[in-house]
């Protein structure tokens, strides 16, 4: 968790508004993550974030998830109430927050999501309820993004295909698409230099966001900005995504100016 700069966004906030509340990044191994998820439980932990890849595997270890949670079957946040966990995905109103001014131009369209975890499902889950009329995943495991595919096609009620990732196959339907997402890790500090995409196979025009935040403009965004397209930073989604979940464990409205202020100073560290 090196590159989680979310201790930095949260403490900021607690901060700022007197709360006894603190914030810690933890390395779990996935042997363990049954034990840590249990072990928050126990300590009296008020709640926790979930990030790859347990975005999935957390929801079992629940005892229920809000409507979100439960049409992805994926939880990036969970409140523990009276000894009860309860599972939530903020990244969906993260996502339509960050997108929302672009909301005309979603309305009917077509997308295209790099990646098939979690993040990927609550992309999908946002572009729905912004009038995307269809979505689809890549992956480099071809089956998992046809099961994802499958799975939502149910659920989210409009037209959805997966199928396996290469640099060929991509590079000849990218165009196709008028929003792009990457829900993928690729180009993530420090492997910031890395791209799934160039300038050649992103449609001018389009909206092109990146869920990577670290950095706040990442080789996808800059390609697609020499492109002619629109770009939206994953920065922006990680500070909508944090404020819900600070809502949900403090039932306090979140400082966002402070918490933004706190991602930039903190991404300082990583230049």
């Amino acid at each position: 968790m090196k590159h989680s700069i979310s201790p930095d966004i949260h403490n900021a906030a607690f901060n700022h508004l007197n709360l006894n509340y603190t914030y810690i990044a933890f390395d779990v191994k996935e042997n363990e993550f049954r034990a840590a998820v249990r072990g928050l439980k126990a300590l009296g932990a008020a709640g926790f974030n979930v990030t790859i890849p347990y975005k999935q595997k957390v929801v079992r270890f629940l005892d229920k998830l809000a409507d979100d949670a439960k049409t992805i079957k994926a939880v990036n946040t969970v409140v523990i109430d009276k000894d009860r966990m309860f599972g939530y995905n903020t990244d969906v109103l993260g996502v339509i927050k960050a997108l929302m001014p672009y909301k005309d131009m979603l309305s009917g369209c077509e997308a295209l999501i790099l990646g098939a975890g979690g993040g990927a499902s609550a992309a999908a889950l946002a572009l729905a309820r912004l009038g995307c009329n269809h979505v689809t995943f890549v992956s480099r495991t071809p089956s998992k993004a046809r099961r994802l595919a499958s799975f939502l096609r149910r659920r989210l009620k409009i037209s959805v295909k997966g199928f396996g990732l290469s640099t060929s196959n991509l590079s000849a339907i990218a165009k196709d698409y008028n929003v792009i997402i990457n829900a993928t890790p690729v180009g993530m500090w420090p492997n910031s230099s890395h791209s799934l995409l160039k300038k050649e196979q992103i449609r001018s025009g389009s909206v092109v966001m990146d869920m990577v935040y670290n950095p706040p403009e990442t080789m996808l965004l800059k390609e697609a900005k020499l492109a002619g397209a629109i770009c939206v930073s994953g920065l922006d989604m990680l500070i909508f995504q944090a404020a819900e979940s600070f809502k949900l464990w403090t039932s306090l409205e979140p400082p966002i100016e402070v918490m933004k202020s706190a991602a930039i100073e903190a991404i300082g560290r990583f230049v």
